[in-house]
């Protein structure tokens, strides 16, 4: 009798107050755990797509459309790709897809909606490329127009810069420089090269049928110099070093990344026999420089020590986020093996780290305990970082 009287007066979830349930949100930096709570009843989900949220702590999307939560210890979360598709990178909650036939597209991560891109798949750079990125121009707002630029870089080291305007239409143009990356930055785009950082501005053609225009590209600094690949030896053994390079925009000034890798192990004597390959190099330290304009030399770079209370999360798709909102560590860099396409199917998880820039160590990304199972289909790890919790 008693527990049938409890039952009539047992509320259900949906009756929680509104106010409560967006107090316990707020409190999950986890973006799994913000997922969960949205799909417990159709009231809990409003409140999660209403409520103003941190940035919670991103995942890192493998291949086979597995995405890893790093704050979970390396729980696995599936989402279903297209099985035509490779996975490129992200923006916001969409993911960027090289779809069967060349064609690109975004699928939104939640809702699985796919937008194609207006780009043309049977252009020899689309068909012979190994690398994509897309950077929005304007608020990425697919139920409208909106400004896109894609770089792509060919197997034979050609870049080429797509900028569309959905739905309409797409212009391509050649980059005499290779880049390693781009960027968007207060109303500007930069584009980096192994020796100059370049900068055009975009011009929309809102309401007249025509394609953006751009301006011609400008030479406004040097890139941080690169020694190119070193040899050095401490002891008896030699290792062999190099940089990769990113940039990355925080609060209106734009940054360079370098990265020093350098071989996992000494050098064989035969290594011209051997050859040397990426899968033979591991990260062993970040250095970071701001952009100051102000000068008049073509070396505008200042080298930054700390990165004050922010996390910056390192790759194709480099961010910085609030440390203390999104629950990562402060002045830390979070990195992944972005650089190893040949061998990184194998295991996603070598190379994955972070750097703290306050001593200079390096932690595991995830735990030792961690295993992900080998990818079965092509492109490129990301961090993925959504904009909202459903």
């Amino acid at each position: 009798m008693a527990a049938a009287a409890a039952a009539r007066h047992c509320r259900c979830w949906a009756d929680l107050r509104p106010e409560l349930v967006a107090l316990v949100l707020r409190r999950l930096p986890s973006l799994a755990d913000r997922v969960r709570l949205g799909a417990v009843c159709r009231a809990w989900r409003r409140i999660a797509g209403e409520e103003p949220l941190p940035p919670p702590l991103p995942w890192l999307t493998l291949l086979d459309g597995t995405f890893l939560s790093i704050s979970d210890g390396g729980e696995i979360h599936r989402m279903r790709v297209p099985e035509d598709a490779s996975l490129h990178g992200s923006v916001g909650n969409w993911l960027f897809l090289r779809r069967l036939g060349g064609k690109l597209a975004l699928m939104n991560a939640f809702s699985k909606c796919v937008v194609e891109l207006p780009l043309k798949p049977n252009n020899s750079y689309y068909e012979d490329s190994m690398f994509f990125k897309i950077v929005p121009l304007s608020t990425l707002d697919l139920s409208s127009d909106f400004l896109f630029l894609v770089l792509i870089v060919t197997s034979t080291w050609q870049c080429v810069i797509s900028i569309g305007q959905r739905p309409s239409s797409a212009i391509a143009l050649k980059i005499p420089d290779y880049i390693f990356d781009i960027v968007f930055c207060e109303g500007k785009l930069y584009a980096l090269s192994f020796e100059k950082l370049f900068a055009f501005e975009i011009v929309s053609s809102y309401g007249g049928g025509k394609s953006p225009s751009v301006s011609s590209m400008k030479h406004v600094a040097n890139a941080v110099k690169n020694p190119g690949i070193v040899c050095f030896s401490t002891a008896d053994k030699t290792y062999m070093s190099l940089y990769r390079s990113y940039l990355a925009e925080s609060n209106g000034k734009l940054l360079q990344i370098r990265r020093l890798l350098r071989t996992s192990s000494a050098l064989p004597e035969d290594l011209e026999n051997n050859g040397l390959q990426a899968k033979d190099f591991i990260t062993i330290s970040f250095e970071v420089f701001e952009l100051d304009l102000t000068t008049n030399s073509h070396d505008k770079w200042r080298r930054l020590n700390t990165l004050g209370d922010q996390a910056l999360f390192v790759g194709t798709y480099s961010k910085f986020l609030p440390a203390s909102e999104c629950g990562a560590q402060e002045n830390c860099i979070y990195f992944m093996c972005d650089y190893d396409r040949e061998h990184w199917t194998t295991d996603p998880l070598r190379d994955c780290g972070v750097f703290n820039m306050s001593n200079g160590t390096i932690t595991p990304l995830l735990p030792d305990t961690t295993v992900v199972r080998p990818q079965g289909c092509k492109g490129l790890p990301t961090w993925f970082f959504p904009t909202k919790t459903m």
